[in-house]
């Protein structure tokens, strides 16, 4: 169709196609060229985006069981370290069945109080403690103060689990609901004499989800309705599940008195989500979409499958993240296809109105003439034989020769490749289009100025068919853009108000530095600091006064932190970090001791009300060694010691020791 519409005049008056009718026949045809690979891509790069966000889901889902197992570990070695709990489970019992569990009781709490504390404090877990059948005896509820417990009303342990040797951890949907369980047998000599198992909530899960995955705004869990036992209780239990419109197979546990789902109602309703769910929920496939909240905003929702402690399947994992990236590629690639659109539908209509009026063929290339010499981008065109044919007035502006110096000079005298021959590249970049007939596009190219200085460009070179043959390049100079760049890269990693790093710069340092400890052996230490009371002094003295107070406190610790590797970074509010490369416990001990009574000396006056005249802060360390450096945890154990000082009457250094983690 285009031959016949761009062919001799007199075949184009056969066809008795009129000029409009042309013109649109054309512009018909370049959106369909343009459109549809530009939507191809589209799809493709928001596919490979969402499968980004199941990937980083999937990985906090394992980062958290990961950091469940470490923590129920040390919860469990305070119970079981020492033997007491097995002493007292192994002990005859000649009463009633019934009364089993108030002959171990009194025992069971004595041994388990230090347990119960430390799940707890660490994720807010609790603890219960099973006999040989998988029966409950006692339970240590996380929401009752310590030493408190009672039997915990709900079914045993499956058996299975309870006859394994190292016991089971995930998900297990029992009749008071969803929970995340940890289930440790323990055994005397070959006999299998009881148990402890930790129990996490729903809501203390996606606490801790949130915590891991920093990259996500929230996180949901859903279950599967046929994964719901036939009987669940309604009465006294802690959860009921409520319907969602996302999926009629989909159900929301919810918390008793809680005032309703967490699922907004803009989530419920989206189509694209809810058809991502029809295709993939049969199979227990990972499902995705990109849905609009209730202000308009683009938001990725990733959901991945869930599966039970037996391996069946239970239902989704989901999480709401920002799609900014996406759709400011999205409306880049909008304006891209437009104005490629535009440039082939205004190539078509030229062609056509060359045809159509052959006595304007001259005064159409003395117009593109001027409209290269008027362009701030640099344009050459080289012959077949690779020389300079023509160069515009701002390719030697840039370059600093005169037009006539360039022209008829062989291509590769202006570029600049240290790797070649003298400086200079054999091959012509871009020199191949006259082979495939593409165009060649790309950002590592540099040309050489006449004064020997290189000068990067982004270079575009396409093919010249006809009876002269060669190529066509445009470049512009992208130094100032890489300077943008790299100063834009500084600003996003620093914290406007203090000067000193922010998260992101913390959360990459301290990835770096953790892969180099584990690599080396070497100690790495995290102080995480939090400043007492800080928000009596902002409600009293106002934001600009608390401003003020934190850079003040950020210069103590430039000045209390002295060798150039070490990295002070405001972690968020009114809390700040610290990471000692190769410090040990005892170094970080010291600077962490040093910053506490340089902040106390400062004289920073507190409120009337404070218990502290003068502003202080509290400070958790923690000190991996060789691969226990993770950073999760060392976070998670620094931020433990601020909670615990902070609980123990703030201005203090505290920390949390345990294999590979220490003071």
């Amino acid at each position: 169709m285009l031959a016949a519409l761009v062919g001799e005049p007199d075949r184009v008056a056969s066809m008795r196609i009129s000029f409009p009718l042309q013109i649109g026949l054309l512009w018909g045809l370049a959106a369909a060229v343009v459109g549809v690979p530009f939507w191809l891509i589209h799809e493709r790069e928001v596919d490979a985006y969402l499968e980004r966000e199941r990937v980083q889901l999937q990985a906090a889902l394992r980062s958290t069981d990961r950091l469940l197992r470490t923590m129920t570990n040390q919860a469990f070695a305070d119970v079981l370290g020492r033997g007491r709990l097995r002493e007292v489970l192994t002990r005859p019992f000649d009463g009633r069945p019934g009364q089993a569990s108030a002959f171990y009781r009194d025992a069971i709490l004595e041994v388990g109080r230090e347990a119960h504390r430390s799940l707890r404090t660490c994720c807010g877990a609790s603890l219960h403690v099973l006999d040989a059948s998988g029966a409950s005896l006692v339970h240590f509820d996380a929401r009752l103060r310590e030493g408190q417990a009672g039997r915990f009303p709900e079914r045993a342990v499956a058996p299975e689990l309870m006859a394994t040797r190292f016991g089971a951890q995930g998900f297990e949907v029992r009749r008071t609901g969803l929970a995340y369980r940890r289930i440790l047998p323990i055994w005397d000599e070959q006999q299998l004499v009881g148990g402890v198992e930790a129990v996490l909530q729903p809501g203390d899960l996606v606490t801790l989800l949130r915590r891991i995955g920093s990259q996500a705004l929230l996180y949901h869990i859903l279950l599967r309705r046929d994964a719901l036992p036939p009987a669940l209780e309604t009465e006294g239990g802690s959860q009921r599940f409520q319907d969602t419109e996302l999926h009629p197979g989909l159900v929301e546990p919810i918390q008793t008195g809680s005032l309703g789902s967490r699922l907004p109602h803009w989530f419920q309703k989206s189509r694209s989500l809810r058809h991502a769910l029809a295709d993939g929920y049969a199979d227990n496939d990972p499902v995705g979409a990109l849905v609009r909240d209730a202000y308009g905003r683009h938001v990725a929702v990733a959901m991945v499958p869930v599966e039970d402690m037996a391996g069946r399947p239970l239902g989704y994992a989901v999480s709401e993240s920002g799609a900014g990236p996406i759709i400011a590629w999205r409306n880049q690639m909008a304006v891209s296809a437009g104005v490629v659109f535009l440039l082939v539908g205004a190539l078509s209509n030229v062609a056509v109105l060359m045809v159509r009026w052959r006595r304007g063929a001259r005064a159409l290339r003395e117009q593109m003439h001027a409209i290269t010499e008027s362009m701030g981008e640099g344009v050459y065109v080289l012959d077949a034989t690779g020389r300079v044919g023509y160069v515009n007035q701002a390719a030697s502006a840039m370059l600093g020769y005169r037009p006539d110096e360039i022209t008829g000079a062989k291509a590769n005298a202006l570029f600049y490749d240290s790797s070649g021959a003298q400086g200079r590249p054999t091959r012509i970049p871009g020199w191949d289009v006259l082979r495939t007939g593409g165009t060649y596009r790309s950002d590592r190219h540099e040309l050489r100025r006449r004064d020997g200085t290189s000068l990067p460009v982004s270079l575009t070179v396409s093919p010249l068919q006809g009876v002269r043959r060669g190529v066509v390049a445009v470049f512009h100079d992208i130094a100032d853009r890489a300077r943008e760049l790299s100063s834009l890269k500084e600003q996003a990693a620093r914290d406007p108000l203090t000067g000193l790093g922010n998260r992101r710069m913390l959360d990459s340092s301290l990835q770096r530095e953790s892969a180099r400890a584990r690599r080396t052996g070497n100690p790495l230490s995290l102080l995480m600091l939090d400043v007492d009371e800080f928000k009596l002094f902002n409600d009293t003295f106002g934001h600009p006064a608390g401003d003020h107070a934190l850079c003040r406190i950020a210069a103590i610790l430039e000045a209390s932190v002295n060798r150039p590797s070490d990295l002070i970074c405001r972690y968020g509010g009114e809390e700040f970090a610290v990471i000692l490369p190769v410090a040990d416990a005892e170094a970080a001990a010291v600077v962490a001791e040093r910053i506490r009574v340089a902040v106390e000396r400062a004289g920073i006056r507190h409120t009337e009300t404070a218990s502290r005249r003068m502003m202080t802060v509290s400070v958790g360390c923690a000190t991996a060694v060789g691969m226990g450096a993770e950073p999760a945890l060392l976070i998670a154990r620094a931020d433990a010691g601020v909670y615990r000082a902070k609980n123990r009457g703030r201005n203090r250094v505290e920390g949390v020791a345990e294999p590979g983690i220490s003071l």
